[in-house]
């Protein structure tokens, strides 16, 4: 899985260190995921992606809670709820363990100058991200890509850095671990945020 690759590449080691932060990474996603859920304009090949998706992030949480020194004993309620398609629940239930765990994004949303944005930011789209994202080609798939300044807008800027951070989520052909320090990654987000 996608996740598996992300957890090869070694970044920055930050207060709590660098299973803590990827905990919370993935808990900032999976909330995401689950607000997606709620909203009814998904089509039903991007819905049960999201669900698929979800499920095998449970699978793995509590390996990352106990990695993180969390508790893992609540992912079994958690995977109750979306089994049953409890997405308030499963919404509350995950609030409750980003508020134990929660991502700091900061290094990731730093300021950085016109000149880095347009320069790193430029780069790393037109070479890493471009090929998928620009002209997406099949918006009627269980995990579509997306024109990423868009998902930006669609998203806070905390989850949208954790999910930057932790890689390319999509399958096995899509998956993609993160290679990018945090500075560089803030420069390709303020490069989106400026995006048209």
């Amino acid at each position: 899985m996608a996740w598996l690759a992300a957890c090869a590449v070694a970044g920055p080691v930050h207060a709590g260190g660098w299973q803590d932060r990827r905990l919370a990474a993935e808990l900032a996603v999976l909330a995401g995921d689950v607000h997606r859920l709620r909203q009814e304009r998904l089509r039903p090949l991007e819905r049960r992606g999201l669900e698929q998706r979800l499920a095998g992030s449970l699978s793995s949480l509590p390996l990352s809670l106990r990695r993180a020194g969390g508790d893992s004993t609540t992912v079994k309620e958690l995977r109750r709820r979306l089994e049953q398609r409890d997405w308030p629940g499963l919404a509350r239930g995950l609030q409750e363990l980003r508020e134990r765990h929660p991502f700091d994004a900061r290094a990731l949303l730093a300021n950085v100058s016109a000149g880095e944005a347009s320069q790193t930011g430029a780069e790393i789209h037109r070479t890493t991200c471009a090929g998928c994202h620009d002209a997406p080609a099949d918006i009627d798939a269980l995990l579509p890509a997306q024109r990423l300044p868009a998902q930006l807008k669609s998203m806070s800027r905390e989850e949208f850095a954790a999910r930057l951070w932790l890689g390319v989520r999509g399958d096995k052909s899509t998956g993609y671990a993160n290679p990018f320090s945090d500075r560089e990654l803030a420069a390709l987000i303020a490069w989106y945020a400026t995006a048209h």
